[in-house]
């Protein structure tokens, strides 16, 4: 079908036109594409469809005569425990078999002194019930040697903390509490485990902790660790994210119909006539072109979804009373050294004064570096989720700096340096916002058109990659639906065990019945003032 500015309504629109070709689109193309719905799929990037997920041209370089190449990625590696719709929807459509992972180290660093653990199989696979299964790590004698006597006088803020978690749940209370950062949340804490968990908020939420909201970090917890022990299980992707997953899913929905085009920027959204009219910029071509469908689904990062819907007069009205979540930008920085580090796990994270936030061995990870390994040769990659300050170092001293820190903490590689390939990602990582009232949902105020992403509202407790699929899957479910086509199940993470949901509820209910005495001192303090 040839889609032009010619195209007219007359013509047969597309059953379905998806904007955007990251993680929440490809999910969402694939499942259409699966009940016979072959989608149209806009995708801004001219070669490389995935987003944050996509692939590259490859890493070069020459070591020893010898001529290397390796595939980069944009840092994402593993599927956690609660990752369910995201699972399904691997097994569904690709030949990908996860790796599970054996454990996680932290490496923690207070100026000149580094200490490590590991610290993962612990807080998952040890004896202490959730939501205090953390207190695990207490029979691992290493531990002992990252905390200091004083920190135990955090143990009544670290009850605290973790009991208001089990007892308040963000998502579905639409509490974002803006205004309110993670660190909020280490009041009492004494400043090493501040640090410590800090850094495990920053792995969670991929962003620096002035950037990260409370609810979101609280979020993220219930999520990813404290209603579950097993929610922290860490399953690795077998080859880059791009290969793994984005490739296998491309190829899916083009067999069975699909279409893409690479290069295209909606820019504008029209409806008449129960037909969607998108207007897009074609960056091959340098034109504006349009393309008609029944219905739209919109599959971009917010700042990207922003501008489109007030952009487009149609969606203007509603899209101004919207509360769209901000984004940021990291540095992926990987490093070659032609020697081998200490024995460990194949990632981990770095906490106090490290500037680096996680890591992860590749060469542990991937046989596309098995020849480098057998070499004698290792490579790591290190993300940073840092101010501005540090992120607009030039490469140059990004790598001196990274370089720096790996040797820190993995001293056997101190001037062993081989390489180093830097990876800037734009400002559109998703700073996570509890969706409210006033968020975007996947089921938008428009007619047929619907939403998808990490950043979406959805009755789903679920983040990243997770709420990415699952809202595609919505989605696509909304699209089934209104064709009368079998929808596909969605579906929820394990709920908490027994003892979690008894303290849950006497949390929540505490809660309740202090909630009208603090508001009742918030009033009367405010009749003292006026």
């Amino acid at each position: 079908m040839d889609i032009t500015t010619q195209h007219t309504q007359d013509q047969h629109p597309f059953p379905v036109i998806i904007i955007g070709a990251g993680l929440a689109g490809l999910t969402a193309a694939a499942h259409l594409a699966a009940r016979g719905i072959p989608p149209l799929i806009l995708d801004a990037d001219v070669i490389w469809p995935g987003g944050r997920l996509a692939g590259g041209d490859p890493d070069t370089f020459t070591h020893n005569g010898h001529e290397w190449a390796f595939k980069p990625d944009h840092g994402v590696h593993a599927v956690w425990g609660g990752y369910v719709n995201l699972r399904a929807t691997i097994e569904r459509f690709t030949d990908t078999q996860l790796v599970d992972s054996t454990g996680e180290e932290w490496i923690n660093r207070w100026d000149r002194d580094v200490r490590a653990v590991e610290a993962g199989s612990a807080v998952r696979g040890g004896i202490m019930p959730a939501p205090f299964h953390y207190l695990q790590l207490l029979f691992r004698p290493r531990f002992w040697r990252t905390i200091t006597p004083l920190d135990f006088l955090s143990l009544p803020g670290y009850l605290f903390s973790t009991l208001w978690s089990v007892g308040f749940d963000p998502i579905k209370e639409k509490a974002a509490l803006d205004g309110l950062t993670m660190r909020d949340f280490f009041l009492g804490w004494t400043p090493n485990l501040r640090a410590t968990f800090t850094g495990v908020g920053a792995n969670m939420l991929a962003a620096h902790p002035d950037q990260t909201s409370l609810t979101a970090f609280i979020a993220a917890l219930r999520f990813y660790t404290i209603m579950r022990r097993d929610a922290w299980h860490m399953q690795y992707f077998p080859a880059n994210s791009h290969d793994s997953l984005i490739q296998p899913l491309v190829d899916y929905i083009i067999a069975c119909g699909g279409q893409f085009i690479h290069g295209a920027t909606a820019t504008q959204l029209n409806h008449s006539d129960n037909t969607w009219r998108v207007t897009f910029e074609d960056a091959p071509r340098s034109g504006l072109r349009s393309a008609y469908g029944e219905h739209v689904i919109l599959a971009i990062n917010a700042p990207g979804t922003e501008r489109l819907l007030k952009a487009s007069p149609y969606t203007r009205p509603q899209a101004r009373e919207m509360i769209f979540p901000g984004a940021a930008r990291n540095v992926v920085i990987r490093l070659w050294f032609d020697a081998q580090p200490r024995d460990g796990t194949a990632g981990g994270m770095f906490t106090g004064d490290f500037l680096p936030d996680n890591f992860f061995w590749l060469h542990r990870l991937y046989a596309e570096f098995g020849a480098w390994e057998d070499a004698g040769g290792s490579a790591i990659e290190l993300h940073f989720y840092g101010n501005d300050n540090l992120l607009d170092l030039p490469d140059r001293n990004f790598i001196i700096q990274a370089v720096d820190e790996v040797q820190r903490a993995f001293p056997g590689l101190r001037g062993h340096f081989v390489h180093a390939a830097v990876r800037r990602n734009s400002k559109l990582h998703t700073l996570f916002r509890v969706p409210t009232t006033d968020s975007l949902h996947v089921d938008t105020p428009w007619p047929n058109l619907h939403a998808a992403g990490d950043w979406i509202g959805y009755d789903t407790p679920s983040l990243w990659m997770e709420r990415a699929a699952t809202t595609g899957i919505a989605a696509a479910n909304a699209v089934l639906q209104a064709q009368a086509i079998d929808l596909y199940p969605v579906l929820n993470p394990k709920p908490p065990g027994a003892q979690v949901r008894v303290l849950g509820g006497v949390v929540h209910g505490l809660r309740m019945l202090f909630r009208p005495i603090v508001w009742l001192g918030r009033r009367r303090r405010q009749q003292r003032q006026s």
